[in-house]
């Protein structure tokens, strides 16, 4: 809904995201219905506008594999192997007032978690040839353990809160602070909706903007979807993944 005319009763706001989540080009502005700007009558007027300082750097450090052994036509060798590779992310967004101007703050945004690919080889003999040809499958989860946030005044660098929530759960995630409290229904498919409820004494189009930021952009089911594990990385990984040793970042 919008509304063409001012009124205290007319608190409408609005979202405007630009550029792909995750990019130091993204930004997001927190918008009211109140459109005066000729050239672009479109657009209400920014309060609060948060940009990406740097896209996601994920550190991925494989290790170890086990395998489980099985028959071929070229003898005893492992028919299925397990690789795990544990991550690390860290990413930052920067978020000011755009309307009263002054106030600015730095969200920072610390994840971890692993990735997992199980590689099963099997043999597949044709009716006619009877020469038996190999079927090399991937399954892939990648998993996210916990989020840490935050947030210091832009200027000063002091620290004004930090909290941090689990990953994805079968449960509700739940997020914590002095600005807002927050809780969505979990499913990476078909994540519910965010439930917000602002609780700061400072600016609560602020509150909100945060809670967007760190309920979608900087949430779980958001990383879980920028993580791509690089296997081909791993030390000796072949086509069939059955090379030797185990990686390294």
């Amino acid at each position: 809904m919008y509304k063409d005319e001012k009124g205290k009763d007319n608190r409408w706001l609005f979202l405007n995201k630009e550029g792909k989540a995750f990019s130091n080009k993204a930004k997001i502005d927190l918008e009211n219905y109140v459109r005066e700007d000729t050239k672009h009558p479109k657009k209400g007027e920014v309060l609060w506008s948060a940009k990406y300082d740097e896209s996601p750097s994920f550190k991925q450090a494989y290790r170890g594999d086990s395998s489980s052994d099985g028959w071929s036509s070229d003898g005893f060798r492992p028919s299925r192997r397990k690789l795990r590779m544990n991550w690390k992310l860290e990413t930052k967004a920067t978020l000011r007032s755009v309307k009263f101007g002054g106030l600015k703050y730095k969200i920072a945004v610390k994840a971890k978690g692993y990735a997992t690919r199980v590689i099963r080889v099997s043999y597949v003999r044709d009716a006619e040839t009877g020469k038996a040809r190999k079927v090399t499958t991937y399954v892939d989860d990648e998993y996210v353990k916990k989020v840490s946030y935050k947030i210091k005044d832009a200027d000063s660098g002091d620290t004004v809160d930090k909290f941090k929530i689990k990953g994805l759960t079968k449960d509700k995630l739940k997020w914590k602070c002095d600005a807002f409290t927050a809780s969505k229904e979990d499913g990476f498919f078909f994540p519910g909706p965010t439930i917000v409820e602002v609780t700061g004494a400072v600016d609560p189009a602020f509150c909100l903007l945060m809670a967007h930021i760190c309920s979608t952009e900087f949430g779980p089911t958001e990383i879980k979807n920028d993580l791509h594990p690089d296997w081909h990385r791993y030390d000796g990984y072949d086509s069939d993944g059955f090379g030797s040793g185990s990686g390294s970042d």
